[in-house]
């Protein structure tokens, strides 16, 4: 029995069940280890062997939780096949925990490790009581960032040159929480949000809009708040006519959550352009976005409008999904090196 009280282990999820490995996994646990692909931002050398394996699951043969002072590897099962692992250090207290996680190639894209290691860091919290949760990883791994971010954990800092990786030093990138913040996030996530208001921007207002924050795995995607407000203090020009941007902030239950910002329609942009859309991150995940959107429309629709246009990056991890399920289409139509959608009003 561990000191914070009885195993949580096997955890089980809607479709999952994380378990402590065990010996007899090592064939599988080699085996997606030595894919090229699963291994390119990880810590091992390759080949990685069986007896590389040994070292790291015959100290927890018999255990069936996790230790102060060690790591532990956890299995992910789905429909009773390992699919991958949640790497689980805890620091002598106790109190301190560092997560990671690997999957096999072919179930990537799934969700899965979000799931398996959004359970994990539940149950660090609440049964284990740890106080801090880290996760470590190489800088260019956005999958893994956004799999951190998706389960209550922020970028903390990217420090250069830091960490020595397979003969040479590399940058690092740590993203934590703290429990009482993790809380507070998991509150938010399960608080629906009675009402979103687009408000104008105001001298009043207009600091605690510009706060607002993306994650940081998201800044290729989404301009911080300081290049909106540039845009829209200098805006770009279409055709030799300077666009005209109106600025919303988005609030839920009263609170900023989010800031949008559209180009109204003139003599060289026919119809209202989607410009800005970003959702702070410790609000992502409630719908709010969404919601802004048909406020949008609504609003729109209202004077006169008949299509809402935007454009955004189509890749992995970019908002083309978002768009989709929010009521825009794709046009076919490239806007330099982004791909162009329209939604239509009512």
């Amino acid at each position: 029995m561990a000191e914070w009280g009885d195993t949580a282990y096997p955890l089980t999820t809607d479709r999952l069940v994380v378990r402590v490995m065990r010996p007899h996994d090592i064939p599988t646990f080699a085996a997606y280890r030595n894919d090229p692909d699963v291994a390119r931002h990880q810590l091992w050398d390759l080949p990685y062997t069986d007896d590389d394996a040994h070292g790291d699951l015959d100290d927890q043969a018999d255990r069936s939780d996790v230790v102060a002072g060690r790591w532990t590897q956890l299995a992910i099962e789905h429909d009773g096949e390992v699919i991958g692992d949640v790497a689980l250090h805890l620091d002598a207290t106790g109190k301190v925990a560092e997560i990671g996680f690997t999957l096999a190639r072919e179930h990537w894209g799934h969700g899965y490790a979000t799931e398996a290691a959004g359970a994990v860091l539940a149950d660090l919290v609440d049964r284990v009581g740890v106080i801090r949760v880290i996760g470590e990883l190489d800088p260019p791994n956005t999958a893994a960032a956004r799999v951190l971010e998706r389960i209550g954990l922020r970028h903390e800092v990217t420090t250069k040159k830091s960490f020595f990786r397979r003969g040479e030093w590399t940058d690092n990138t740590t993203y934590s929480t703290t429990a009482e913040d993790w809380c507070e996030w998991r509150r938010l996530q399960a608080t629906p949000v009675d009402e979103v208001e687009l408000v104008e921007i105001t001298s009043e207002n207009q600091e605690a809009y510009a706060g607002l924050a993306a994650h940081e795995g998201q800044r290729r995607l989404v301009a911080p708040m300081l290049g909106n407000y540039g845009d829209a203090l200098f805006p770009p020009e279409e055709q030799g006519v300077p666009l005209v941007p109106v600025l919303r902030g988005i609030a839920a239950d009263t609170e900023p959550a989010g800031f949008l910002m559209y180009a109204a329609a003139n003599e060289t942009v026919p119809e209202p352009y989607l410009w800005r859309l970003l959702v702070d991150a410790k609000h992502q995940g409630r719908g709010i976005g969404r919601m802004a959107l048909d406020l949008l429309a609504t609003a729109l629709a209202s004077e006169g409008h008949r299509v809402l246009m935007v454009s955004f990056v189509d890749d992995r991890g970019g908002p083309k999904e978002f768009y989709l399920r929010s009521g825009f289409e794709l046009t076919g139509t490239m806007n330099g090196d982004e791909v162009e959608a329209r939604r239509r009003l009512k």
